[in-house]
């Protein structure tokens, strides 16, 4: 009698049982950050806030975004994570001020200089408005031109990352005061060149006060 050999059929709902568990693992993250509150969102869902502790399934795919206003958001793949409970602390880093205006020519405003003002009253008066709050670098009285040194405090905190300058111009008859803010962002690259609007408007306004007719 001849035997048949018998071919062995693998069990595939098992097969396919174990290769979903193997793919479909759930990891669980610890997340804080400096500042504490950021906002931490796996593809676009939120999680809490800094410090904030969740579990995902399958986050190979995933990306984990942190973000807190005032602050440059922080992107992050979960691949880079992927251990059955990962610990992470990020710190995030400060965004430019609301008030920097990136551009590579900044604007200028002007005062008029009132009526019955000499030129030496009005240039005295300028040059102290400005070292309230600056050290003068450039001063030119027969030009008629200041420029500030940079000042990295304008926002009430050190910051290496953010300075701001102001330039002010008079024009020949000494009847108009001409101010122009500059500030820089410092990025990876380098530093953003622009100017800072709060500045500005806070410089015409001592100057209004002091020397000022009318603006422009």
């Amino acid at each position: 009698m001849q035997l048949r050999p018998q071919i062995v059929r693998p069990a595939l709902p098992l097969l396919y049982v174990a290769l979903l568990s193997a793919c479909a693992y759930t990891s669980t993250y610890h997340v804080t950050s400096t500042p504490t509150g950021a906002q931490v969102l796996v593809d676009g869902t939120l999680k809490g806030s800094t410090p904030v502790e969740f579990t995902y399934s399958d986050p190979v795919n995933r990306t984990m975004v942190l973000q807190k206003e005032g602050y440059k958001e922080l992107t992050v793949p979960l691949r880079t994570l992927s251990t059955s409970r990962a610990s992470r602390h990020y710190t995030l880093e400060e965004a430019a001020p609301v008030s920097f205006v990136r551009t590579m020519e900044p604007s200028w405003t002007s005062v008029e200089v009132r009526d019955g003002l000499s030129q030496d009253g009005s240039w005295n008066s300028v040059m102290d408005v400005l070292v309230c709050r600056f050290d003068l670098e450039v001063l030119s009285r027969e030009n008629g031109y200041m420029r500030t040194s940079w000042l990295y405090t304008w926002l009430g905190d050190l910051r290496e990352d953010y300075r701001v300058r102001v330039t002010i111009k008079f024009n020949p008859e000494r009847s108009k005061v001409d101010i122009k803010s500059e500030a820089n962002y410092r990025q990876e690259t380098g530093w953003v060149l622009g100017s800072d609007s709060a500045l500005l408007q806070t410089v015409r306004t001592d100057l209004m006060g002091t020397v000022g007719r009318i603006t422009r």
